[in-house]
């Protein structure tokens, strides 16, 4: 029996019968797995066989259905005439061996161009601008509409010949169907234009000549958007008026809707972790009361549990994700084997979509996953010589490293000098609680793993190290938090980042004050032994200690984004400061807007952004701002979240002892959970 009995469940799409419903979105990986003649390389196979033997049902991949030159954009695989069938069919070799279906998505999100010789650049119905600074459409032609629909055409059957199953056409997120979709950028005047027939019709005759070039038995789905949350001329579209557009596409041959949940340019939060799983389920929902064919739910699907709900409610018949399959290859398999507990779920710190989407880069991080990029192009080997491996510190790098270590064979020991595994994941959790999810993975993972040895309360030294004559070490210890130089900045009630994590490994921070002194030692001796992060959480909201009413944050970057976020939800009046010119200035781009936007409209936060800290006394913060004025801000409690700096003291002290050695993590490098997952993987396999 399983806990999952309609996720593992096969369903029909066209003349597809997929042994279960869970399937990807589109995504190119981008360089590295295409190379400079669009083709496929290992590092794509490896990468797409990775998900297929993980037990996928259906994998979208993102195709381009023109010419697009070398080095300019993100690189697509070419799939528009006979040339690239060589490459084409090497990716469908590379998953129909585990039984799974392979379709591709031509690639008409943002830009396009109708001949091999001219630039791309944004086409769409009209020349209508959305956002401030945002470069105008270029108005298709007829002419122009007819090239558009004969390249989609000839795109589909190239996949076709290649032995891919299926096409899916983009009509959503803004692209450029999406653009004659909606209301807010389509102002035409002739068929194409005017009323939602009209606007749709680009849409059905690319659908209706895919079919009829490509027969019956090839799969075309269309992934859309029923809301769109963006304003134009007008409004754009909503779920209500959007359920009339399902009869058009069903009408012109689809096998099968993939929603997609507003536009890229959309204003609201959309696949942020502040959006719960399964939240826009509801739109599917909706489709579906209409909808002959099967419905696609996606966004924000990380959760199995959440996602069997769904599906058994009705509310959607197949679940489309992406991030959930970046994150564990195997995610499918272990729903199918009723092992959720295995699963290393994705936490939705949006590091791939960042890369990926907003900066142009490669899929190569993913905070929890470190197996991307160059890490595909080697397989995964057992050592030849197995050594006595120490890892120093149970952060996300530690645990990365040991997990690594271990499954190539080593004898490895972790040590920890707190209470319990997860170094600074055990402080983030609070504040972030997705991060929650990966400090339960890596428990979950050493209760079934017993070969891996855990030291915990235990502080590594140089004299420990020589004792034990570890044949590597792998240092993970973390960084020195970033501390506060200023009058006042030692004051009973300032509260750097690190106290928390001291107070919760069972040793205070030193403070001055009886009642600090107390409520320090007891709450460390408490959280000790009863820790969770949903404790911490609630704790906060029942009471002003450690943090008060009123808290100045010195220090705009992630940690205190993310500390200000949560003290929203507890209703304190929040001052954030920050030398820099933006809040938020490291925060990845899927978050940054949002987190900025909702500061921004709290009446009880205050941004100050360009501005120094000069002073602290007991009741505020003196600051300087970029005109040299100082000003004073009242507050209960001062908070210390100037991020991390190196932390190599231990690693220096070791390198005269053992003979292999290797800093991972933020001691030698502070940065973002994923580069310490990834240094962790890395420092294993060299060993």
């Amino acid at each position: 029996m399983t806990r999952f009995p309609t996720l593992s469940s096969p369903i029909q799409i066209g003349n597809m019968v997929l042994k279960n419903r869970m399937m990807t979105t589109s995504m190119s990986p981008g360089h590295g797995y295409v190379d400079d003649e669009g083709g496929p390389t290992p590092r794509m196979l490896h990468y797409l066989q990775e998900r297929a033997a993980g037990q996928t049902a259906l994998i979208c991949q993102t195709v381009a259905f023109f010419y697009r030159r070398p080095g300019f954009g993100h690189p697509l695989p070419f799939a528009y005439n006979d040339r690239h069938l060589n490459g084409l069919k090497k990716m469908a070799d590379a998953v129909k061996p585990a039984g799974a279906f392979l379709i591709g998505q031509p690639w008409a999100v943002h830009d396009w161009k109708p001949s091999d010789e001219e630039e791309e650049k944004p086409w769409g119905p009209s020349n209508v601008v959305i956002l401030k600074g945002m470069t105008p459409f270029t108005p298709m032609k007829k002419e122009h509409i007819e090239i558009f629909k004969e390249q989609m055409v000839r795109c589909a059957r190239t996949l076709q010949k290649a032995g891919w199953d299926g096409v899916e056409v983009m009509a959503g997120v803004g692209g450029i169907l999406n653009r004659f979709i909606s209301p807010a950028t389509n102002n035409r005047t002739d068929e194409y234009g005017g009323s939602l027939e009209n606007r749709c019709r680009l849409t059905v005759e690319v659908i209706q000549a895919i079919r009829k070039a490509c027969g019956p038995d090839f799969a075309i789905l269309c992934r859309w958007s029923p809301i769109e949350y963006v304003k134009g001329i007008q409004e754009g579209m909503d779920v209500e008026q959007s359920l009339a557009v399902v009869p058009y596409l069903e009408r012109a041959g689809i096998d099968m809707h993939n929603l997609a949940i507003g536009w890229h340019e959309s204003s609201v939060p959309l696949t942020t972790k502040d959006i719960p799983d399964g939240h826009w389920s509801w739109v599917s929902e909706k489709i579906k009361q209409v909808a002959k064919k099967p419905v696609a739910t996606g966004y924000r699907e990380t959760d199995p549990f959440i996602m069997e709900q769904i599906l058994k409610q009705g509310k959607a018949d197949l679940i489309a994700g992406l991030r959930y399959n970046i994150a564990d290859p195997e995610f499918v398999r272990k729903v199918i084997e009723d092992r959720p507990e295995d699963i290393n779920m994705c936490i939705c710190c949006c590091r791939c979509l960042d890369d990926v989407v907003s900066e142009g880069k490669p899929l190569e991080y993913c905070g929890v996953n470190p197996r991307l990029g160059a890490e595909l192009d080697q397989p995964f080997k057992p050592v030849e010589r197995v050594k006595r491996v120490m890892v120093i510190g149970s952060g996300p790098g530690g645990l990365s490293a040991a997990k690594t270590a271990a499954e190539r064979g080593h004898q490895v020991t972790i040590y920890e000098r707190g209470p319990r595994i997860g170094g600074c994941l055990v402080m983030s959790a609070i504040f972030s609680p997705m991060y929650e999810r990966l400090k339960n993975y890596y428990q979950t993972y050493l209760k079934k793993h017993p070969e891996i040895k855990v030291k915990l309360h235990t502080k590594v030294t140089p004299e420990l190290v020589d004792a034990i004559k570890p044949d590597a070490v792998i240092v993970a210890v973390g960084g020195h938090p970033v501390s506060l130089d200023v009058p006042g900045s030692k004051g009973k009630h300032v509260v750097q980042s690190h106290d928390f994590l001291e107070m919760l490994n069972g040793k205070p921070p030193k403070k001055p004050g009886l009642f600090n002194k107390v409520m320090w030692n007891c709450g460390s001796v408490f959280l000790r032994f009863f820790y969770t992060p949903q404790l911490a959480r609630t704790f906060m909201s029942l009471s002003h200690w450690p943090l008060g009413k009123r808290i100045a944050i010195i220090g705009g970057g992630l940690p205190g984004c993310e500390l200000g976020k949560e003290m929203m939800k507890h209703n304190r009046e929040l001052t954030i400061f920050e030398e820099r010119k933006k809040i938020g200035w490291d925060v990845g781009g899927s978050d940054r807007f949002h987190i900025r936007s909702a500061f921004k409209k709290s009446p009880h936060v205050t941004l100050n952004a360009q501005t120094k800290v000069t002073r602290i006394n007991e009741t505020g913060v003196f600051a300087e701002n970029q005109e040299g004025h100082e000003y004073f801000t009242p507050a209960d409690t001062v908070t210390v979240t100037l991020g991390f700096e190196k932390n190599m003291e231990l690693v220096d002290a070791l390198k005269s002892r053992v003979k292999e050695i290797y800093a991972v993590g933020d001691c030698i490098e502070p940065a973002r959970m994923a580069d310490a997952t990834k240094a962790g993987y890395r420092a294993a396999i060299h060993l």
